[in-house]
């Protein structure tokens, strides 16, 4: 057995012609590529930047509707997140979903349940209740009522949240000054 020269000898002693262009390369484009960093980085940073620019720190967790004028209030605290019942002139929803007419309620002076209210509310008492098994339910809701709103409403909306479990009710206010 005599010595030869070293070098690439794998598969060359194949007599099939494709398998010695694909083991030489056959002058075609190399096998690997490389991957353009800069624009990579590049988008990376502006998707970096825009996720900073949309998170808030502020705890703002509501916007007030365009029909709804909040009150104002002196002494206020940060609300957590719970389900909000909003009133207007013309209807009353939970999370954006409409639950009764706010006429027809400030129309009639007795204090009556609002059964979709409740209903809604009590579906989403259950679902915390399976989410949390090992904790009580707070029964917390948040009530962002209009300025205008006839004080009977108000007390048919908390005594339709009282009988859904919803005990602590917190009143969505525009801050005043104040830290």
């Amino acid at each position: 057995m005599t010595i030869h020269v070293p070098g690439k000898v794998l598969l060359h002693h194949v007599p099939l012609k494709f398998v010695r262009d694909k083991v030489t390369g056959g002058g075609k484009k190399a096998v690997d590529q490389s991957l353009p960093l800069v624009p990579f980085i590049d988008f990376l940073i502006v998707l970096i930047v825009f996720l900073i620019m949309q998170f808030q720190t502020s705890g703002e967790l509501i916007t007030p509707a365009a029909t709804i004028t909040m009150p104002s209030a002196q002494n206020t605290e940060e609300i957590e997140i719970s389900p909000i019942i909003a009133i207007d002139a013309n209807i009353i929803a939970l999370d954006g979903n409409r639950m009764a007419d706010t006429p027809s309620l400030a129309a009639n002076p007795t204090l009556e349940r609002i059964e979709p209210l409740i209903q809604n509310l009590e579906t989403l008492k259950r679902n915390w209740s399976v989410l949390h098994p090992a904790e009580p339910f707070p029964g917390n809701v948040i009530l962002q009522a209009d300025i205008n709103i006839d004080f009977r409403v108000v007390k048919k909306v908390m005594f339709s949240a009282a009988q859904a479990g919803y005990t602590n009710v917190s009143f969505a206010v525009n801050a005043l000054g104040g830290d």
